[in-house]
């Protein structure tokens, strides 16, 4: 069992890990989907709730100029939540994911095959940064193009493992990056971490 990602560095604060082994019965892919379902509604639920606290958690900062952390820990609660449970979709693990609903910002362990940890909220944030998620629109742009190309490389790891009972590393790889960036670029719309993200996935 080998961690997919070195520990965070200080200009990625926001990191995902997936330390978990590459094997998983063949019979996965076929299942856990139907497994995923009640997760899905209560991810999909949470997603609701982390958009309005966002709307929220932006129009507070926009006027007071301070950020609340109780929405923002909404948001990571939602953020952790739907990772671990799409995390067991794809098959990362074969453990089923808890139903937590933790809105720490660091994780707690409750799924010891991924690992989120988000910053937490900075003590004194510039209000010019209520503009990050207008900067960012470049960065969705990215996002998209990656997100695509991520379903592509997991629908062909799904029949990877359906057919050799084994994760190609180097996909699994990929997705882990792929996800780091999504973070990076939320921790800066999120206004915790204002440092411009850069255009390019995270090593491995």
């Amino acid at each position: 069992m080998t961690s997919m990602n070195p520990p965070p560095t200080p200009n990625d604060r926001a990191y995902l890990v997936v330390d978990s082994p590459h094997e998983l019965a063949r019979w996965r892919p076929l299942v856990n989907w139907l497994l995923f379902i009640p997760h899905a509604l209560i991810s999909s639920a949470l997603e609701a709730l982390a958009g309005v606290a966002f709307l929220v958690y932006w129009l507070t900062f926009l006027f007071t100029g301070r950020q609340h952390a109780g929405l923002y820990g909404a948001m990571v609660m939602y953020e952790r939540y739907n990772v671990r449970a799409n995390s067991f979709l794809v098959g990362y693990s074969q453990v089923y994911p808890p139903y937590d609903f933790t809105t720490d910002t660091s994780d707690n362990d409750a799924y010891p095959p991924v690992h989120l940890s988000l910053p937490d909220v900075p003590a004194a944030t510039p209000r010019s940064a209520a503009l990050n998620v207008f900067k960012a629109i470049p960065h969705f742009v990215v996002l998209l193009l990656f997100f695509i190309a991520a379903a592509v490389v997991a629908l062909v790891a799904w029949f990877a493992v359906l057919f050799t009972g084994r994760w190609p590393q180097g996909m699994r790889r990929f997705l882990v990056r792929v996800a780091n960036y999504y973070f990076r670029v939320w921790t800066y719309v999120a206004m915790v971490d204002n440092t411009y993200p850069r255009f390019a996935l995270p090593s491995a």
